[in-house]
């Protein structure tokens, strides 16, 4: 049934009904019963052409149920004659529905159209959310929202502030709460008849459109809008605001409503119990336990790494006794050590002049050694570090003998009573790295 809403210095005929107004027949091709009875899960059409592959048609009924992409809201989804909907859009007034499959009639034939309602639900409870948390930004903090994105699983919108603090968000989310609670009715106002002037518009008006849909949240926002809407703020159910970032200048905020906000508020609910369990605390202790837990943790880290630097320097030590000395070149592959073992070994090993690269087999990562500012002159990276004083260059043996120096890929000629290898290569690995 359709109801009229007046509205204090406005034309009668404003229209409730699920949040959506009727359609004006003599305005467009095709009927949009997605407004004038949003509520209808299935509905019979005609149709009018067939365009495109007839494997994947694009087809344009005399009239419709599916709502068409546009106003930051996804397209309905659904089927025609048993063929499901690939997409819909809008152009000049006409919709044309992309099918993924062909369609079983020709034009002129009755089809029937079943609509996606799960999805048509969600899509309005995100919008009408969106409505709702958007209003009560701009009166609290004066945050106009410049953009809208409704996601497969979350939503964000823009607003033209530097930030948005925790206590903020918890303000905005408790004031959302009470409207919802307090179940203020939605209503649409089809202008023409109505003049959209007259309305306090929390956004301007789209140009170029003959009709022009307000959607009102009685009293408490105005807003020009297309999308698809529910009836009351009732239900919408619940907003959950997940946090708020720095965007371009601006603040990205985002949410979610309805069922997705109820999910939410059940996922973090349980995540919040199996982490109480393993704290062996209250969830209200949480917090507390994770931060004393972090800073033990980091400890605990910077111990390690001090023993991964002591054990990678006392290795490069016993290296270096080799009656040979250190060779030019070392390659240090590691079974059981991560990328920072390794690299405190690279390290090491290039601090007593040789050329080292290592490998972390368990993290498949190759390190060599990192680049280091040149002294006095800020340049980003000396090619190699020099051999420190009073320790064998590479290429020289530590008796002070000198050795060819080459390219670690060119072998040396073996000594007397060594093993067979090169000489100024040799690979360690961390099954015992020698």
């Amino acid at each position: 049934m359709l109801h009229e809403r007046g509205h204090e210095g406005k034309a009668e005929g404003a229209l409730l009904l699920a949040g959506a107004e009727v359609y004006n027949l003599g305005m467009s091709r095709t009927e949009k019963l997605y407004y004038s009875d949003p509520s209808a899960l299935e509905a019979d059409a005609s149709v009018v052409s067939i365009e495109g592959d007839p494997g994947a048609p694009v087809v344009e009924l005399d009239r419709t149920i599916f709502y068409p992409e546009g106003g930051g809201q996804p397209c309905d989804l659904g089927t025609i004659a048993g063929a499901s909907l690939a997409s819909v859009e809008e152009r000049d007034g006409r919709i044309f529905h992309r099918l993924a499959s062909p369609l079983a009639a020709g034009a002129g034939e009755r089809v029937r159209l079943v609509l996606d309602g799960e999805r048509r639900r969600d899509h309005a409870e995100q919008h009408t959310g969106q409505h709702l948390l958007s209003s009560t930004l701009l009166r609290l903090f004066e945050a106009p929202t410049v953009s809208f994105h409704l996601g497969v699983e979350r939503c964000t919108i823009d607003l033209d502030v530097p930030a948005l603090s925790d206590d903020d968000l918890a303000e905005a989310e408790r004031r959302i709460d009470e409207a919802i609670a307090e179940d203020y009715p939605i209503v649409v106002h089809l202008c023409p008849p109505e003049d959209p002037s007259s309305f306090p518009l929390r956004k301007k008006l789209p140009e170029g459109e003959a009709e022009i849909r307000v959607v009102e949240i009685d009293g408490l926002d105005f807003t020009p809008c297309c999308g698809t809407h529910l009836a009351s703020t009732a239900r919408i159910r619940h907003l959950k605001i997940l946090g708020a970032e720095k965007y371009k200048g601006m603040s990205r905020v985002t949410f979610v409503a309805g069922g997705r906000a109820a999910a939410e508020s059940f996922a973090a609910s349980r995540a919040a119990r199996e982490a109480a369990r393993a704290f062996g605390c209250s969830p209200a202790e949480i917090a507390q336990k994770a931060a004393r837990a972090a800073e033990r943790l980091k400890a605990l880290e910077q111990a390690a790494s001090g023993l991964q630097r002591e054990r990678a320097a006392l290795e490069a030590e016993l290296a270096s006794r080799d009656p040979g000395g250190l060779p030019a070149a070392v390659v240090l592959r590691y079974a059981d050590r991560g990328a920072d073992a390794a690299q405190e070994a690279v390290r090491a090993f290039t601090a007593r002049g040789a050329a080292a690269i290592a490998a972390s087999l368990p993290e498949l990562t190759a390190l060599r050694p990192r680049p280091t500012p040149a002294r006095g002159s800020g340049s980003a990276s000396s090619p190699s570090p020099k051999p420190r004083a009073g320790r064998a260059a590479a290429g020289t043996r530590a008796s002070g003998r000198a050795s060819p120096t080459r390219p670690p890929s060119m072998p040396s000629s073996p000594r007397p009573g060594a093993s067979s290898g090169r000489r100024n290569e040799r690979r360690l690995s961390d099954d015992r790295l020698l």
